[in-house]
Formats: C-alpha cells, structure tokens, sequence
C-alpha cells in the first residue's frame, strides 16, 4: 500500500517533515540570546564589535579566530531611528558611553575605583542557528568557511537586515534607544549574530545593572530571563527562529553541560588572566630595559669623559716630566705640579675602574632583561595560541553536549509517534539510522566511538557480540588525511550503524 493512499497519510507526511527537518537538518532552528554583564567597554573589545583593526591584527585574527576579512565588507551596524549603515568607527564604544552618561548628568562609578568592579554595561550576544542565520545572511550563496578562502564575491541580503531592525526596536522599546551605545551586526565569523551594547540606566536615570537586568532576587532574575527569552522569539519567529528551552527552565537536565561550558569558560578566564598578566610583565619589562640602555648610555659617555681627562692629564704629565730633564730653574714647583697631576690621575683612574665596573653590571642587567622580554614573548604566544585552542573547543564541546542533549528527546519522539503509526506505515522506517538508533541507540553510539578512537577490530568484535553483523563490509576503512571531526564522525556513525545491523541467516534449501 503506498504511503498516500493509508489513512494515516496525512499524519505520515507531517511526521516526514518534521523528520527531515530535525535530522536532514541536524537541529532545530533556534534562537540564541546571551546577556554579559559588564564594567565597560575596553579598547580591545570595541575595536573587534567594529572590526577597527589595521593589517597587522587583522591577520593575527584570522590566523588565530574564525573571522573572513573577505566578507568584512558585509559587517554594519544599526544606528539611532533604526538606520542600516556602514559601522562607524570615529567614536570607540567606551567613548559613547562616556557621552551617554555625561548627557544624563552622571558619572562613570568606576572612575577612580581600584577595583572595577561595577556593573555599568549589559553586552548582548543575538543570534540563532547556523544554517537559518546563513540563510538570512547570504540566501542560497555559498559561503566557503574555510580558513583564508575567498569570499569577496558574496553579498548581503536583505533578510539579516531586516532581522537585525526588528531586534534594535526590540531593544529600543525594552530599555531605550538612548541607551543603545552600540549595535553591530557581524557577518564575517562563522556564524552571523548581533553584539548589543546597552546601559542600565532607570526611569530614575540611575544606573543600576540589578534593577534594570538583574532582579532584585534570583526569582526575579530568573523571570526577566525567561520573559526576554519568550518575548524576543515573537519577533524571530518571522524569520524562523524558534524560541527553544532556556537552562533555567531544563534545570538540572542540563547542568552537566552548562557546568562543563563554565568549566571551559574559566579555563579561558585563567588564560586571559595569564595573558593579561604576561602582557603587564612585558611592560614592566619594557620599562625597566628602556632604563637600563638609558644607564648603560649615560655610564658609556662617563667613561668616555674620564678618558679623554685622563689623556691630557698624562700629556701634560709628559711635558712637565721633559722639563724635569731640562735642569729647569722652576724645579720645585714642577714638582707641586706633577703631584698635583699624579693624584688627580690617580682619582680619574679609581672613577674609570669603577665606572667600568657599573658598566659591566648594566650590560649584564640589559642582557637578562633582554632575555626575559624574549621568554615572556614566547610564552604571550604560546599563551594566545593555548587561548584560541581552548576557545575552539568550547564551541566544539558546547556544539557536541548540545547536540547529545536534544537527541534523545528525538529519539524518543520519534518512538512515541512511531507506535502510533499502523504497520504498514511503520515499514517506511525500516533499515533507517532514526528508528534502529532509538532501538539500539547506545550500542551504536559505542560502536562509533570505537570506530571514532580508530579501533576497527575493536568496533567489530563489539557489534558481534551486540548480536550485529560484524564486519562484513567494511573495506579499507581509515581517516581520510583530508576529513576533519565532522565529516570523520558522520562516517564513523554511518559504519557503526551498518555494524550492529542484525545477521540475516539465510535458509538453506532442502
């Protein structure tokens, strides 16, 4: 019986496009919002919302980030009333807030604090899933990610600037369009998003990140969280964008990942600390290096002085020693004389000795600091290069934990909605990766893993001992030099899958 002509029909078609929705597609098309709370904007980070960086940076970026100066060019930002325009770059962001505090009569509480440690700034992340963000961005182009491709040729839509208008007057009626000091939409990274800046400022035109962001307790916060979450997705649900679950709301569900983000997230705290401190180390450094060459010069020059002293002295040592010679009737006070000299010489010599030595002891400090600066520069690189790793790999892990998460409510979704399918509608799922994975799901994923790790005889004897097919076709298996995690796991799971398929016995004839 072919699948139009069941009465369950209608329910299989709206089943195989949810399907091929979640699992062609590999998730859901989810909003994403991350709110940081913020002291101020620094230099650094105001020169990345909008991307002030000269050749030098830039390279360094995209060596070691995700950025595409190619496609950099499709970067703006949305300015007061709502405008679409290029990013302006003539006023940092820490200078808009300084204006925007100023204009309310109010001073940065920061200001002559030690420890800066008051909330002045909320920093926004908004954005959504990769594929529906690409989609917004670039229509059906092809952006190519890889590291140093060429995509000057791609162009901006329409759609992302449309989103991004509709998420500034989202944020404009929520807490001020006065209150904006930054809006910048980036295009150039892996996945297209906002950066939002905004100041806590309230109707009091106080600041104060509590009242305005915060709550007054967690319960409150936790409702402002969930509302902004809710109230944000009526405006990205016109463009596909789904609310999704808030972990505020899965609670312990989805602890171990959130825990294990902040676990990475402090890793990479630590590094910029250590990053931080080694850049202070090398100022430090810089300072006192700079000192010592200003020493080993002066002391240079000293000596020089004491020197050239010295030799007219001894010249005119010389000239009265000839006179000595010359039976001089002023013999007495030639003699005054040349004592005079010897213990002026004498002095000059104790000064160049000593000079000499001070000399040796600056070029020898000089050396060291010289050596430091060299040690601390390797260890700033190394520092940065361990910072982008880890970075990298939150957003791997992050991807994988996310992934894990929503997978088993597929497969369970799926089980649900299969059981209530008839037989004969039931048999278009048969052989499939979705219906076997939420059979035997567990047995697969360790059969992949196994395949993943690069143990093939391992993955064998495991899927025929789990009752599958071992190994009967599977070739020169191996990682191609050229496959990265992605594509390598994809096939990993595929094999697995083939793996731990059951053993067809066939009967022999009689």
């Amino acid at each position: 019986m072919g699948l139009q002509h069941t009465k369950n029909g209608s329910k299989l078609k709206n089943f195989v496009e949810y399907f091929n929705v979640i699992i062609m597609n590999g998730k859901l098309n989810k909003q994403v919002v991350d709110l940081q709370s913020s002291s101020g904007i620094t230099s650094a980070e105001s020169n990345e919302f909008q991307r002030n960086w000269n050749d030098e940076k830039w390279e360094k970026s995209q060596k070691e980030g995700n950025y595409d100066r190619t496609r950099s060019k499709l970067n703006f930002e949305i300015a007061y009333g709502g405008i679409v325009q290029e990013i302006d770059k003539s006023r940092t962001v820490g200078e808009r807030i300084a204006l925007r505090l100023k204009s309310l009569g109010l001073d940065d509480p920061n200001d002559g604090r030690k420890n800066k440690n008051i909330r002045i700034c909320g920093k926004f992340i908004i954005g959504g899933s990769r594929e529906r963000m690409h989609q917004l961005a670039f229509g059906n182009q092809t952006v190519d990610l890889k590291k140093g491709a060429d995509n000057s040729s791609i162009v901006r839509c329409k759609d992302i600037e449309d989103w991004a208008k509709d998420v500034y007057k989202f944020v404009s009626n929520r807490w001020g369009e006065d209150n904006i000091v930054g809006f910048y939409v980036h295009l150039d990274e892996m996945n297209p998003h906002i950066h939002c800046c905004v100041l806590p400022i309230t109707d009091q035109n106080k600041i104060s990140y509590k009242m305005v962001f915060g709550g007054s307790s967690k319960n409150e916060f936790r409702e402002k969280m969930l509302d902004l979450h809710s109230s944000l997705s009526v405006i990205n649900k016109k463009y596909g964008l789904e609310r999704g679950s808030s972990v505020i709301e899965t609670g312990a569900r989805h602890r171990s990942t959130e825990e294990y983000r902040r676990d990475l997230d402090n890793e990479c705290t630590i590094l910029q600390q250590d990053i931080s401190t080694n850049k202070s180390t090398l100022d430090s450094l810089q300072k006192d290096i700079h000192k010592a060459r200003i020493k080993k010069k002066s002391l240079s020059t000293m000596i020089d002085n004491l020197e050239k002293k010295h030799e007219e002295l001894s010249n005119k040592k010389d000239e009265l020693l000839s006179q000595i010679n010359s039976d001089s009737e002023s013999m007495s006070e030639i003699k005054e004389q040349l004592k005079n000299l010897n213990d002026e010489l004498n002095l000059i010599e104790e000064k160049i000795i000593d000079k000499k030595e001070k000399l040796k002891s600056a070029e020898d400090e000089l050396s060291l600091l010289q050596a430091s600066i060299d040690k601390k520069r390797i260890e700033g690189k190394a520092l940065s290069r361990e910072n982008a790793k880890a970075v990298e790999n939150i957003q791997e892990q992050i991807n994988y934990r996310l992934s894990y998460s929503i997978l088993p409510e597929i497969y369970d979704e799926f089980r649900e909605r299969l059981s209530k399918l008839n037989i004969s509608d039931a048999e278009f799922f048969n052989g499939t990766i979705l219906k076997d994975l939420t059979e035997n799901g567990d047995k697969i994923m360790k059969c992949a893993l196994l395949l993943f790790a690069g143990y093939l005889d391992q993955a064998i004897s495991f899927a025929e001992s789990s009752g599958g097919g071992g190994g009967s076709n599977t070739g020169k298996w191996g990682r191609d030099e050229d496959e990265d995690d992605k594509q390598w796991a994809r096939r990993c799971m595929l094999m697995a899958h083939q793996l731990m398929k059951p053993v067809t016995k066939i009967k022999k004839k009689r």
